[in-house]
């Protein structure tokens, strides 16, 4: 019988608002409850919410209701997908039990003219056996759209043992969940942790077995997801998934995945090597604790430093100071180095196989670099690829002093430091009038000191500046 309207008459709260729902049709003038579609386990089931759903008439929301018959003690998980900008509810005997719904000040990037539609995701624990309602609604009342509705039965590894290879759907319920970790291999193993829930916002840590947290992450993965890449030795681990805003706020259901990469490159460096500039590209294994290498240049060069981390974002740095980051997992330095000895330095919070390359070749002429005395001038080229060039300046007389840096081409910056202080810095001397050169006036006692002249941005070409020290 075909009906002439559809409408749900909801009595008390909304259907997100928790209170108690029953849904109606109206069928030539007399009303009797809706009847609801059964929703089998592990099958797909297509439905559509248009003009002719049941439509909740506080807010205009339209619903297509299934049936799930549950077993008790049981977790499943309700995911839809499909042009409908969804949410999800889930009652028994008119009461509801969850809901995915998102209140229209959390979804300002919806609208009905979207042709994308993330896919809504709600998971409950049947308490006790029998027919739940599993309720499909629009996100508001202009969503309207075909759509498929799975119902799956999930196996929870809350407490027990999880293994390389696993990748597993969990809910989460308002507080912190563990898991134990068998490594059975030395390697390098990566855990995902995947919010399907907009709401959770995915925090990870692992713990030795003595309960000492190795290493953590929140927003390492995808978008606001977590990830860790660590190196382990064989034994037993926990593995702690909780949410970055509060374990009070961890609700909803997530995926962990659990990958390990066995070590096939051979390792070439350990921590404490002397390193030659001589191109050749080394293999290290970052393990969570800082390496250092050291190497000699006998005069001042032209350094090339390249790090390639695979699939982790470490810390890299020369003589204390952090290098280019290029992209992940990659970094470079190009620099005038004096003749000395030089360290370059690995860290970080993640774990995993490294690539290290360092060359060194003669510095070719105005380079700059190098000693720079009271009174000089120096007309030199920041080289293409580099973006600092160190200076050493010896005072012998107590004053005040202007050092000042210019460029037709760049924008320039300087810092002064001492025994691995910095006294004074300046980038621009008149940002407001277009003046980007720079300028330190400072009182200096006798002594040996820095100059860092620097370039705000590396380009593929030479490009001239000027370096003076001055005393007024």
């Amino acid at each position: 019988m075909k009906l002439s309207t559809i409408f749900a008459a909801i009595l008390g709260a909304a259907i997100a608002g928790g209170g108690t729902a029953y849904y109606y049709q109206q069928n030539q003038g007399t009303t009797q409850q809706a009847s609801f579609t059964a929703l089998p386990l592990d099958t797909a089931k297509a439905g559509e919410v248009n003009s002719t759903s049941l439509v909740n008439l506080s807010n205009g929301v339209r619903s297509v209701p299934f049936t799930l018959t549950a077993e008790a003690g049981q977790f499943y998980k309700i995911a839809v997908a499909g042009a409908l900008r969804a949410q999800i509810s889930v009652l028994q005997n008119g009461l509801l039990i969850a809901s995915s719904a998102t209140n229209s000040s959390s979804c300002n990037e919806c609208s009905s003219s979207s042709n994308a539609a993330a896919p809504a995701v709600l998971a409950f624990k049947a308490e006790t056996a029998g027919k739940y309602d599993v309720v499909v609604s629009g996100l508001d009342s202009n969503a309207y759209g075909p759509f498929s509705v799975t119902a799956t039965p999930l196996k929870s590894y809350v407490g027990g043992i999880v293994k390389a290879g696993m990748d597993i759907t969990e809910i989460a319920m308002g507080r912190q969940q563990s898991f134990t970790l068998e490594v059975e291999e030395k390697a390098i193993y990566t855990i995902d942790m995947k919010a399907d829930q907009g709401r959770l916002d995915p925090y990870l840590s692992v713990l030795d077995q003595n309960g000492r947290e190795l290493v953590s992450d929140d927003d390492g993965g995808d978008n606001y997801d977590a990830k860790i890449q660590t190196y382990l030795e064989p034994g037993t681990y926990t593995i702690q998934a909780s949410s970055a805003v509060g374990a009070d706020t961890f609700q909803g259901t997530y995926r962990l995945i659990i990958a390990k990469e066995a070590l096939t490159s051979e390792i070439t460096l350990e921590s404490g090597a002397t390193l030659h500039a001589d191109g050749a590209k080394q293999t290290g294994l970052y393990n969570g604790q800082a390496q250092e290498f050291n190497f000699e240049l006998p005069e001042t060069m032209l350094v090339n430093v390249d790090v390639n981390a695979l699939g982790f974002d470490p810390d890299v740095m020369v003589d204390g100071a952090n290098i280019n980051y290029q992209r992940r997992g990659q970094y470079s330095l190009r620099a005038v180095l004096e003749a000395g000895t030089h360290t370059i330095t690995i860290d970080g919070s993640q774990g995993g196989i490294y690539d290290l390359t360092l060359s060194a070749s003669a510095v070719p002429a105005n380079a700059g670099g190098g000693v720079i005395r009271v009174g000089d001038t120096r007309q030199a080229v920041m080289l293409s690829g580099v973006t600092r060039i160190n200076y050493t300046l010896n005072i012998t007389q107590a004053g005040n002093y202007v050092i000042d840096m210019g460029s037709p081409v760049f924008d320039t910056s300087l810092s002064l430091h001492q025994n691995g202080y910095t006294l004074a810095e300046n980038d621009d001397i008149d940002y407001s009038n277009g003046n980007t050169d720079s300028r330190i006036e400072i009182a200096l006692e006798p002594g040996q000191y820095q100059i860092q002249a620097m370039a705000l941005s590396e380009a593929s070409r030479n490009r001239d500046y000027s370096l003076s020290v001055k005393r007024k």
